[in-house]
């Protein structure tokens, strides 16, 4: 008990340490053009304007993410534990990217059956798994590579994404979905993320009784970024 009480101390001041790490950009930045502003070094520009509204938009996805990560990890999501197609979730999934993959010049692949691969799980998490894993992908993957989604039926079902970008290392495999891990942090907060993506995945997946796992061949060599979840009701993977 007093071991595992140390670890849960060592993790919550973990916590707060990179909660304040990632607050403390935005607010700098928020609060040097405030100041600016107020002083009028800096012009009321539209840019200016577009800047800080950049800047509150993060701090509030990272708020955000934050109360979803600790509701997933204290287990007091509401999930709705249901059969769920997962291949027709995968096709509404890759329809919903295609946009988006199709800006960066980016092929979708669906590797899915077409008849219904039944998982008991929430729908929307599930959807949620995969948009998470195809976003990482397409904001990773070089311009005119191929990202692939698969379905595997099975018992586990197995969801998987898979990309052609910077890969991973033995290391980075085994910390990519501990919060705020990033592989490259400046170029993953100039693109938007958040961080705890991953580490939500991680938590969703073990609260409906599955695992989250990455594979790569190492850098340069792509990544597979996977999710297993139980084919049979109170399943456990």
């Amino acid at each position: 008990m007093a071991g595992s009480l140390e670890a849960t101390e060592e993790r919550r001041l973990q916590l707060v340490g990179d909660v304040a790490h990632e607050l403390r950009t935005p607010l700098s930045t928020l609060d040097g053009y405030l100041e600016g502003l107020e002083d009028g070094v800096v012009s009321p520009t539209p840019e200016t304007w577009r800047l800080l509204r950049g800047e509150t938009s993060r701090l509030t996805r990272l708020v955000n993410d934050l109360q979803e990560l600790w509701r997933a990890e204290a287990r007091q999501l509401p999930l709705k534990i249901e059969p769920v197609d997962t291949a027709s979730i995968a096709r509404r999934v890759i329809s919903q990217v295609a946009p988006a993959a199709a800006a960066r010049q980016i092929t979708l692949a669906a590797n899915v059956p077409e008849e219904p691969v039944l998982v008991y799980a929430d729908r929307d998490r599930v959807a949620q798994i995969m948009t998470n894993y195809l976003t990482n992908a397409l904001r990773y993957g070089p311009v005119g590579s191929t990202v692939a989604l698969d379905v595997h039926q099975g018992s586990p079902v197995v969801i998987s994404v898979r990309d052609q970008g910077p890969g991973l290392t033995a290391d980075q495999r085994l910390q990519v979905f501990e919060r705020f891990y990033r592989i490259d942090p400046s170029r993953s907060r100039a693109l938007g993320g958040s961080g705890i993506g991953l580490a939500i995945v991680r938590a969703l997946a073990e609260a409906m009784n599955g695992r989250a796992w990455a594979e790569s061949g190492g850098r340069g060599m792509g990544s597979s970024f996977s999710v297993a979840l139980p084919s049979k009701p109170g399943g456990q993977v």
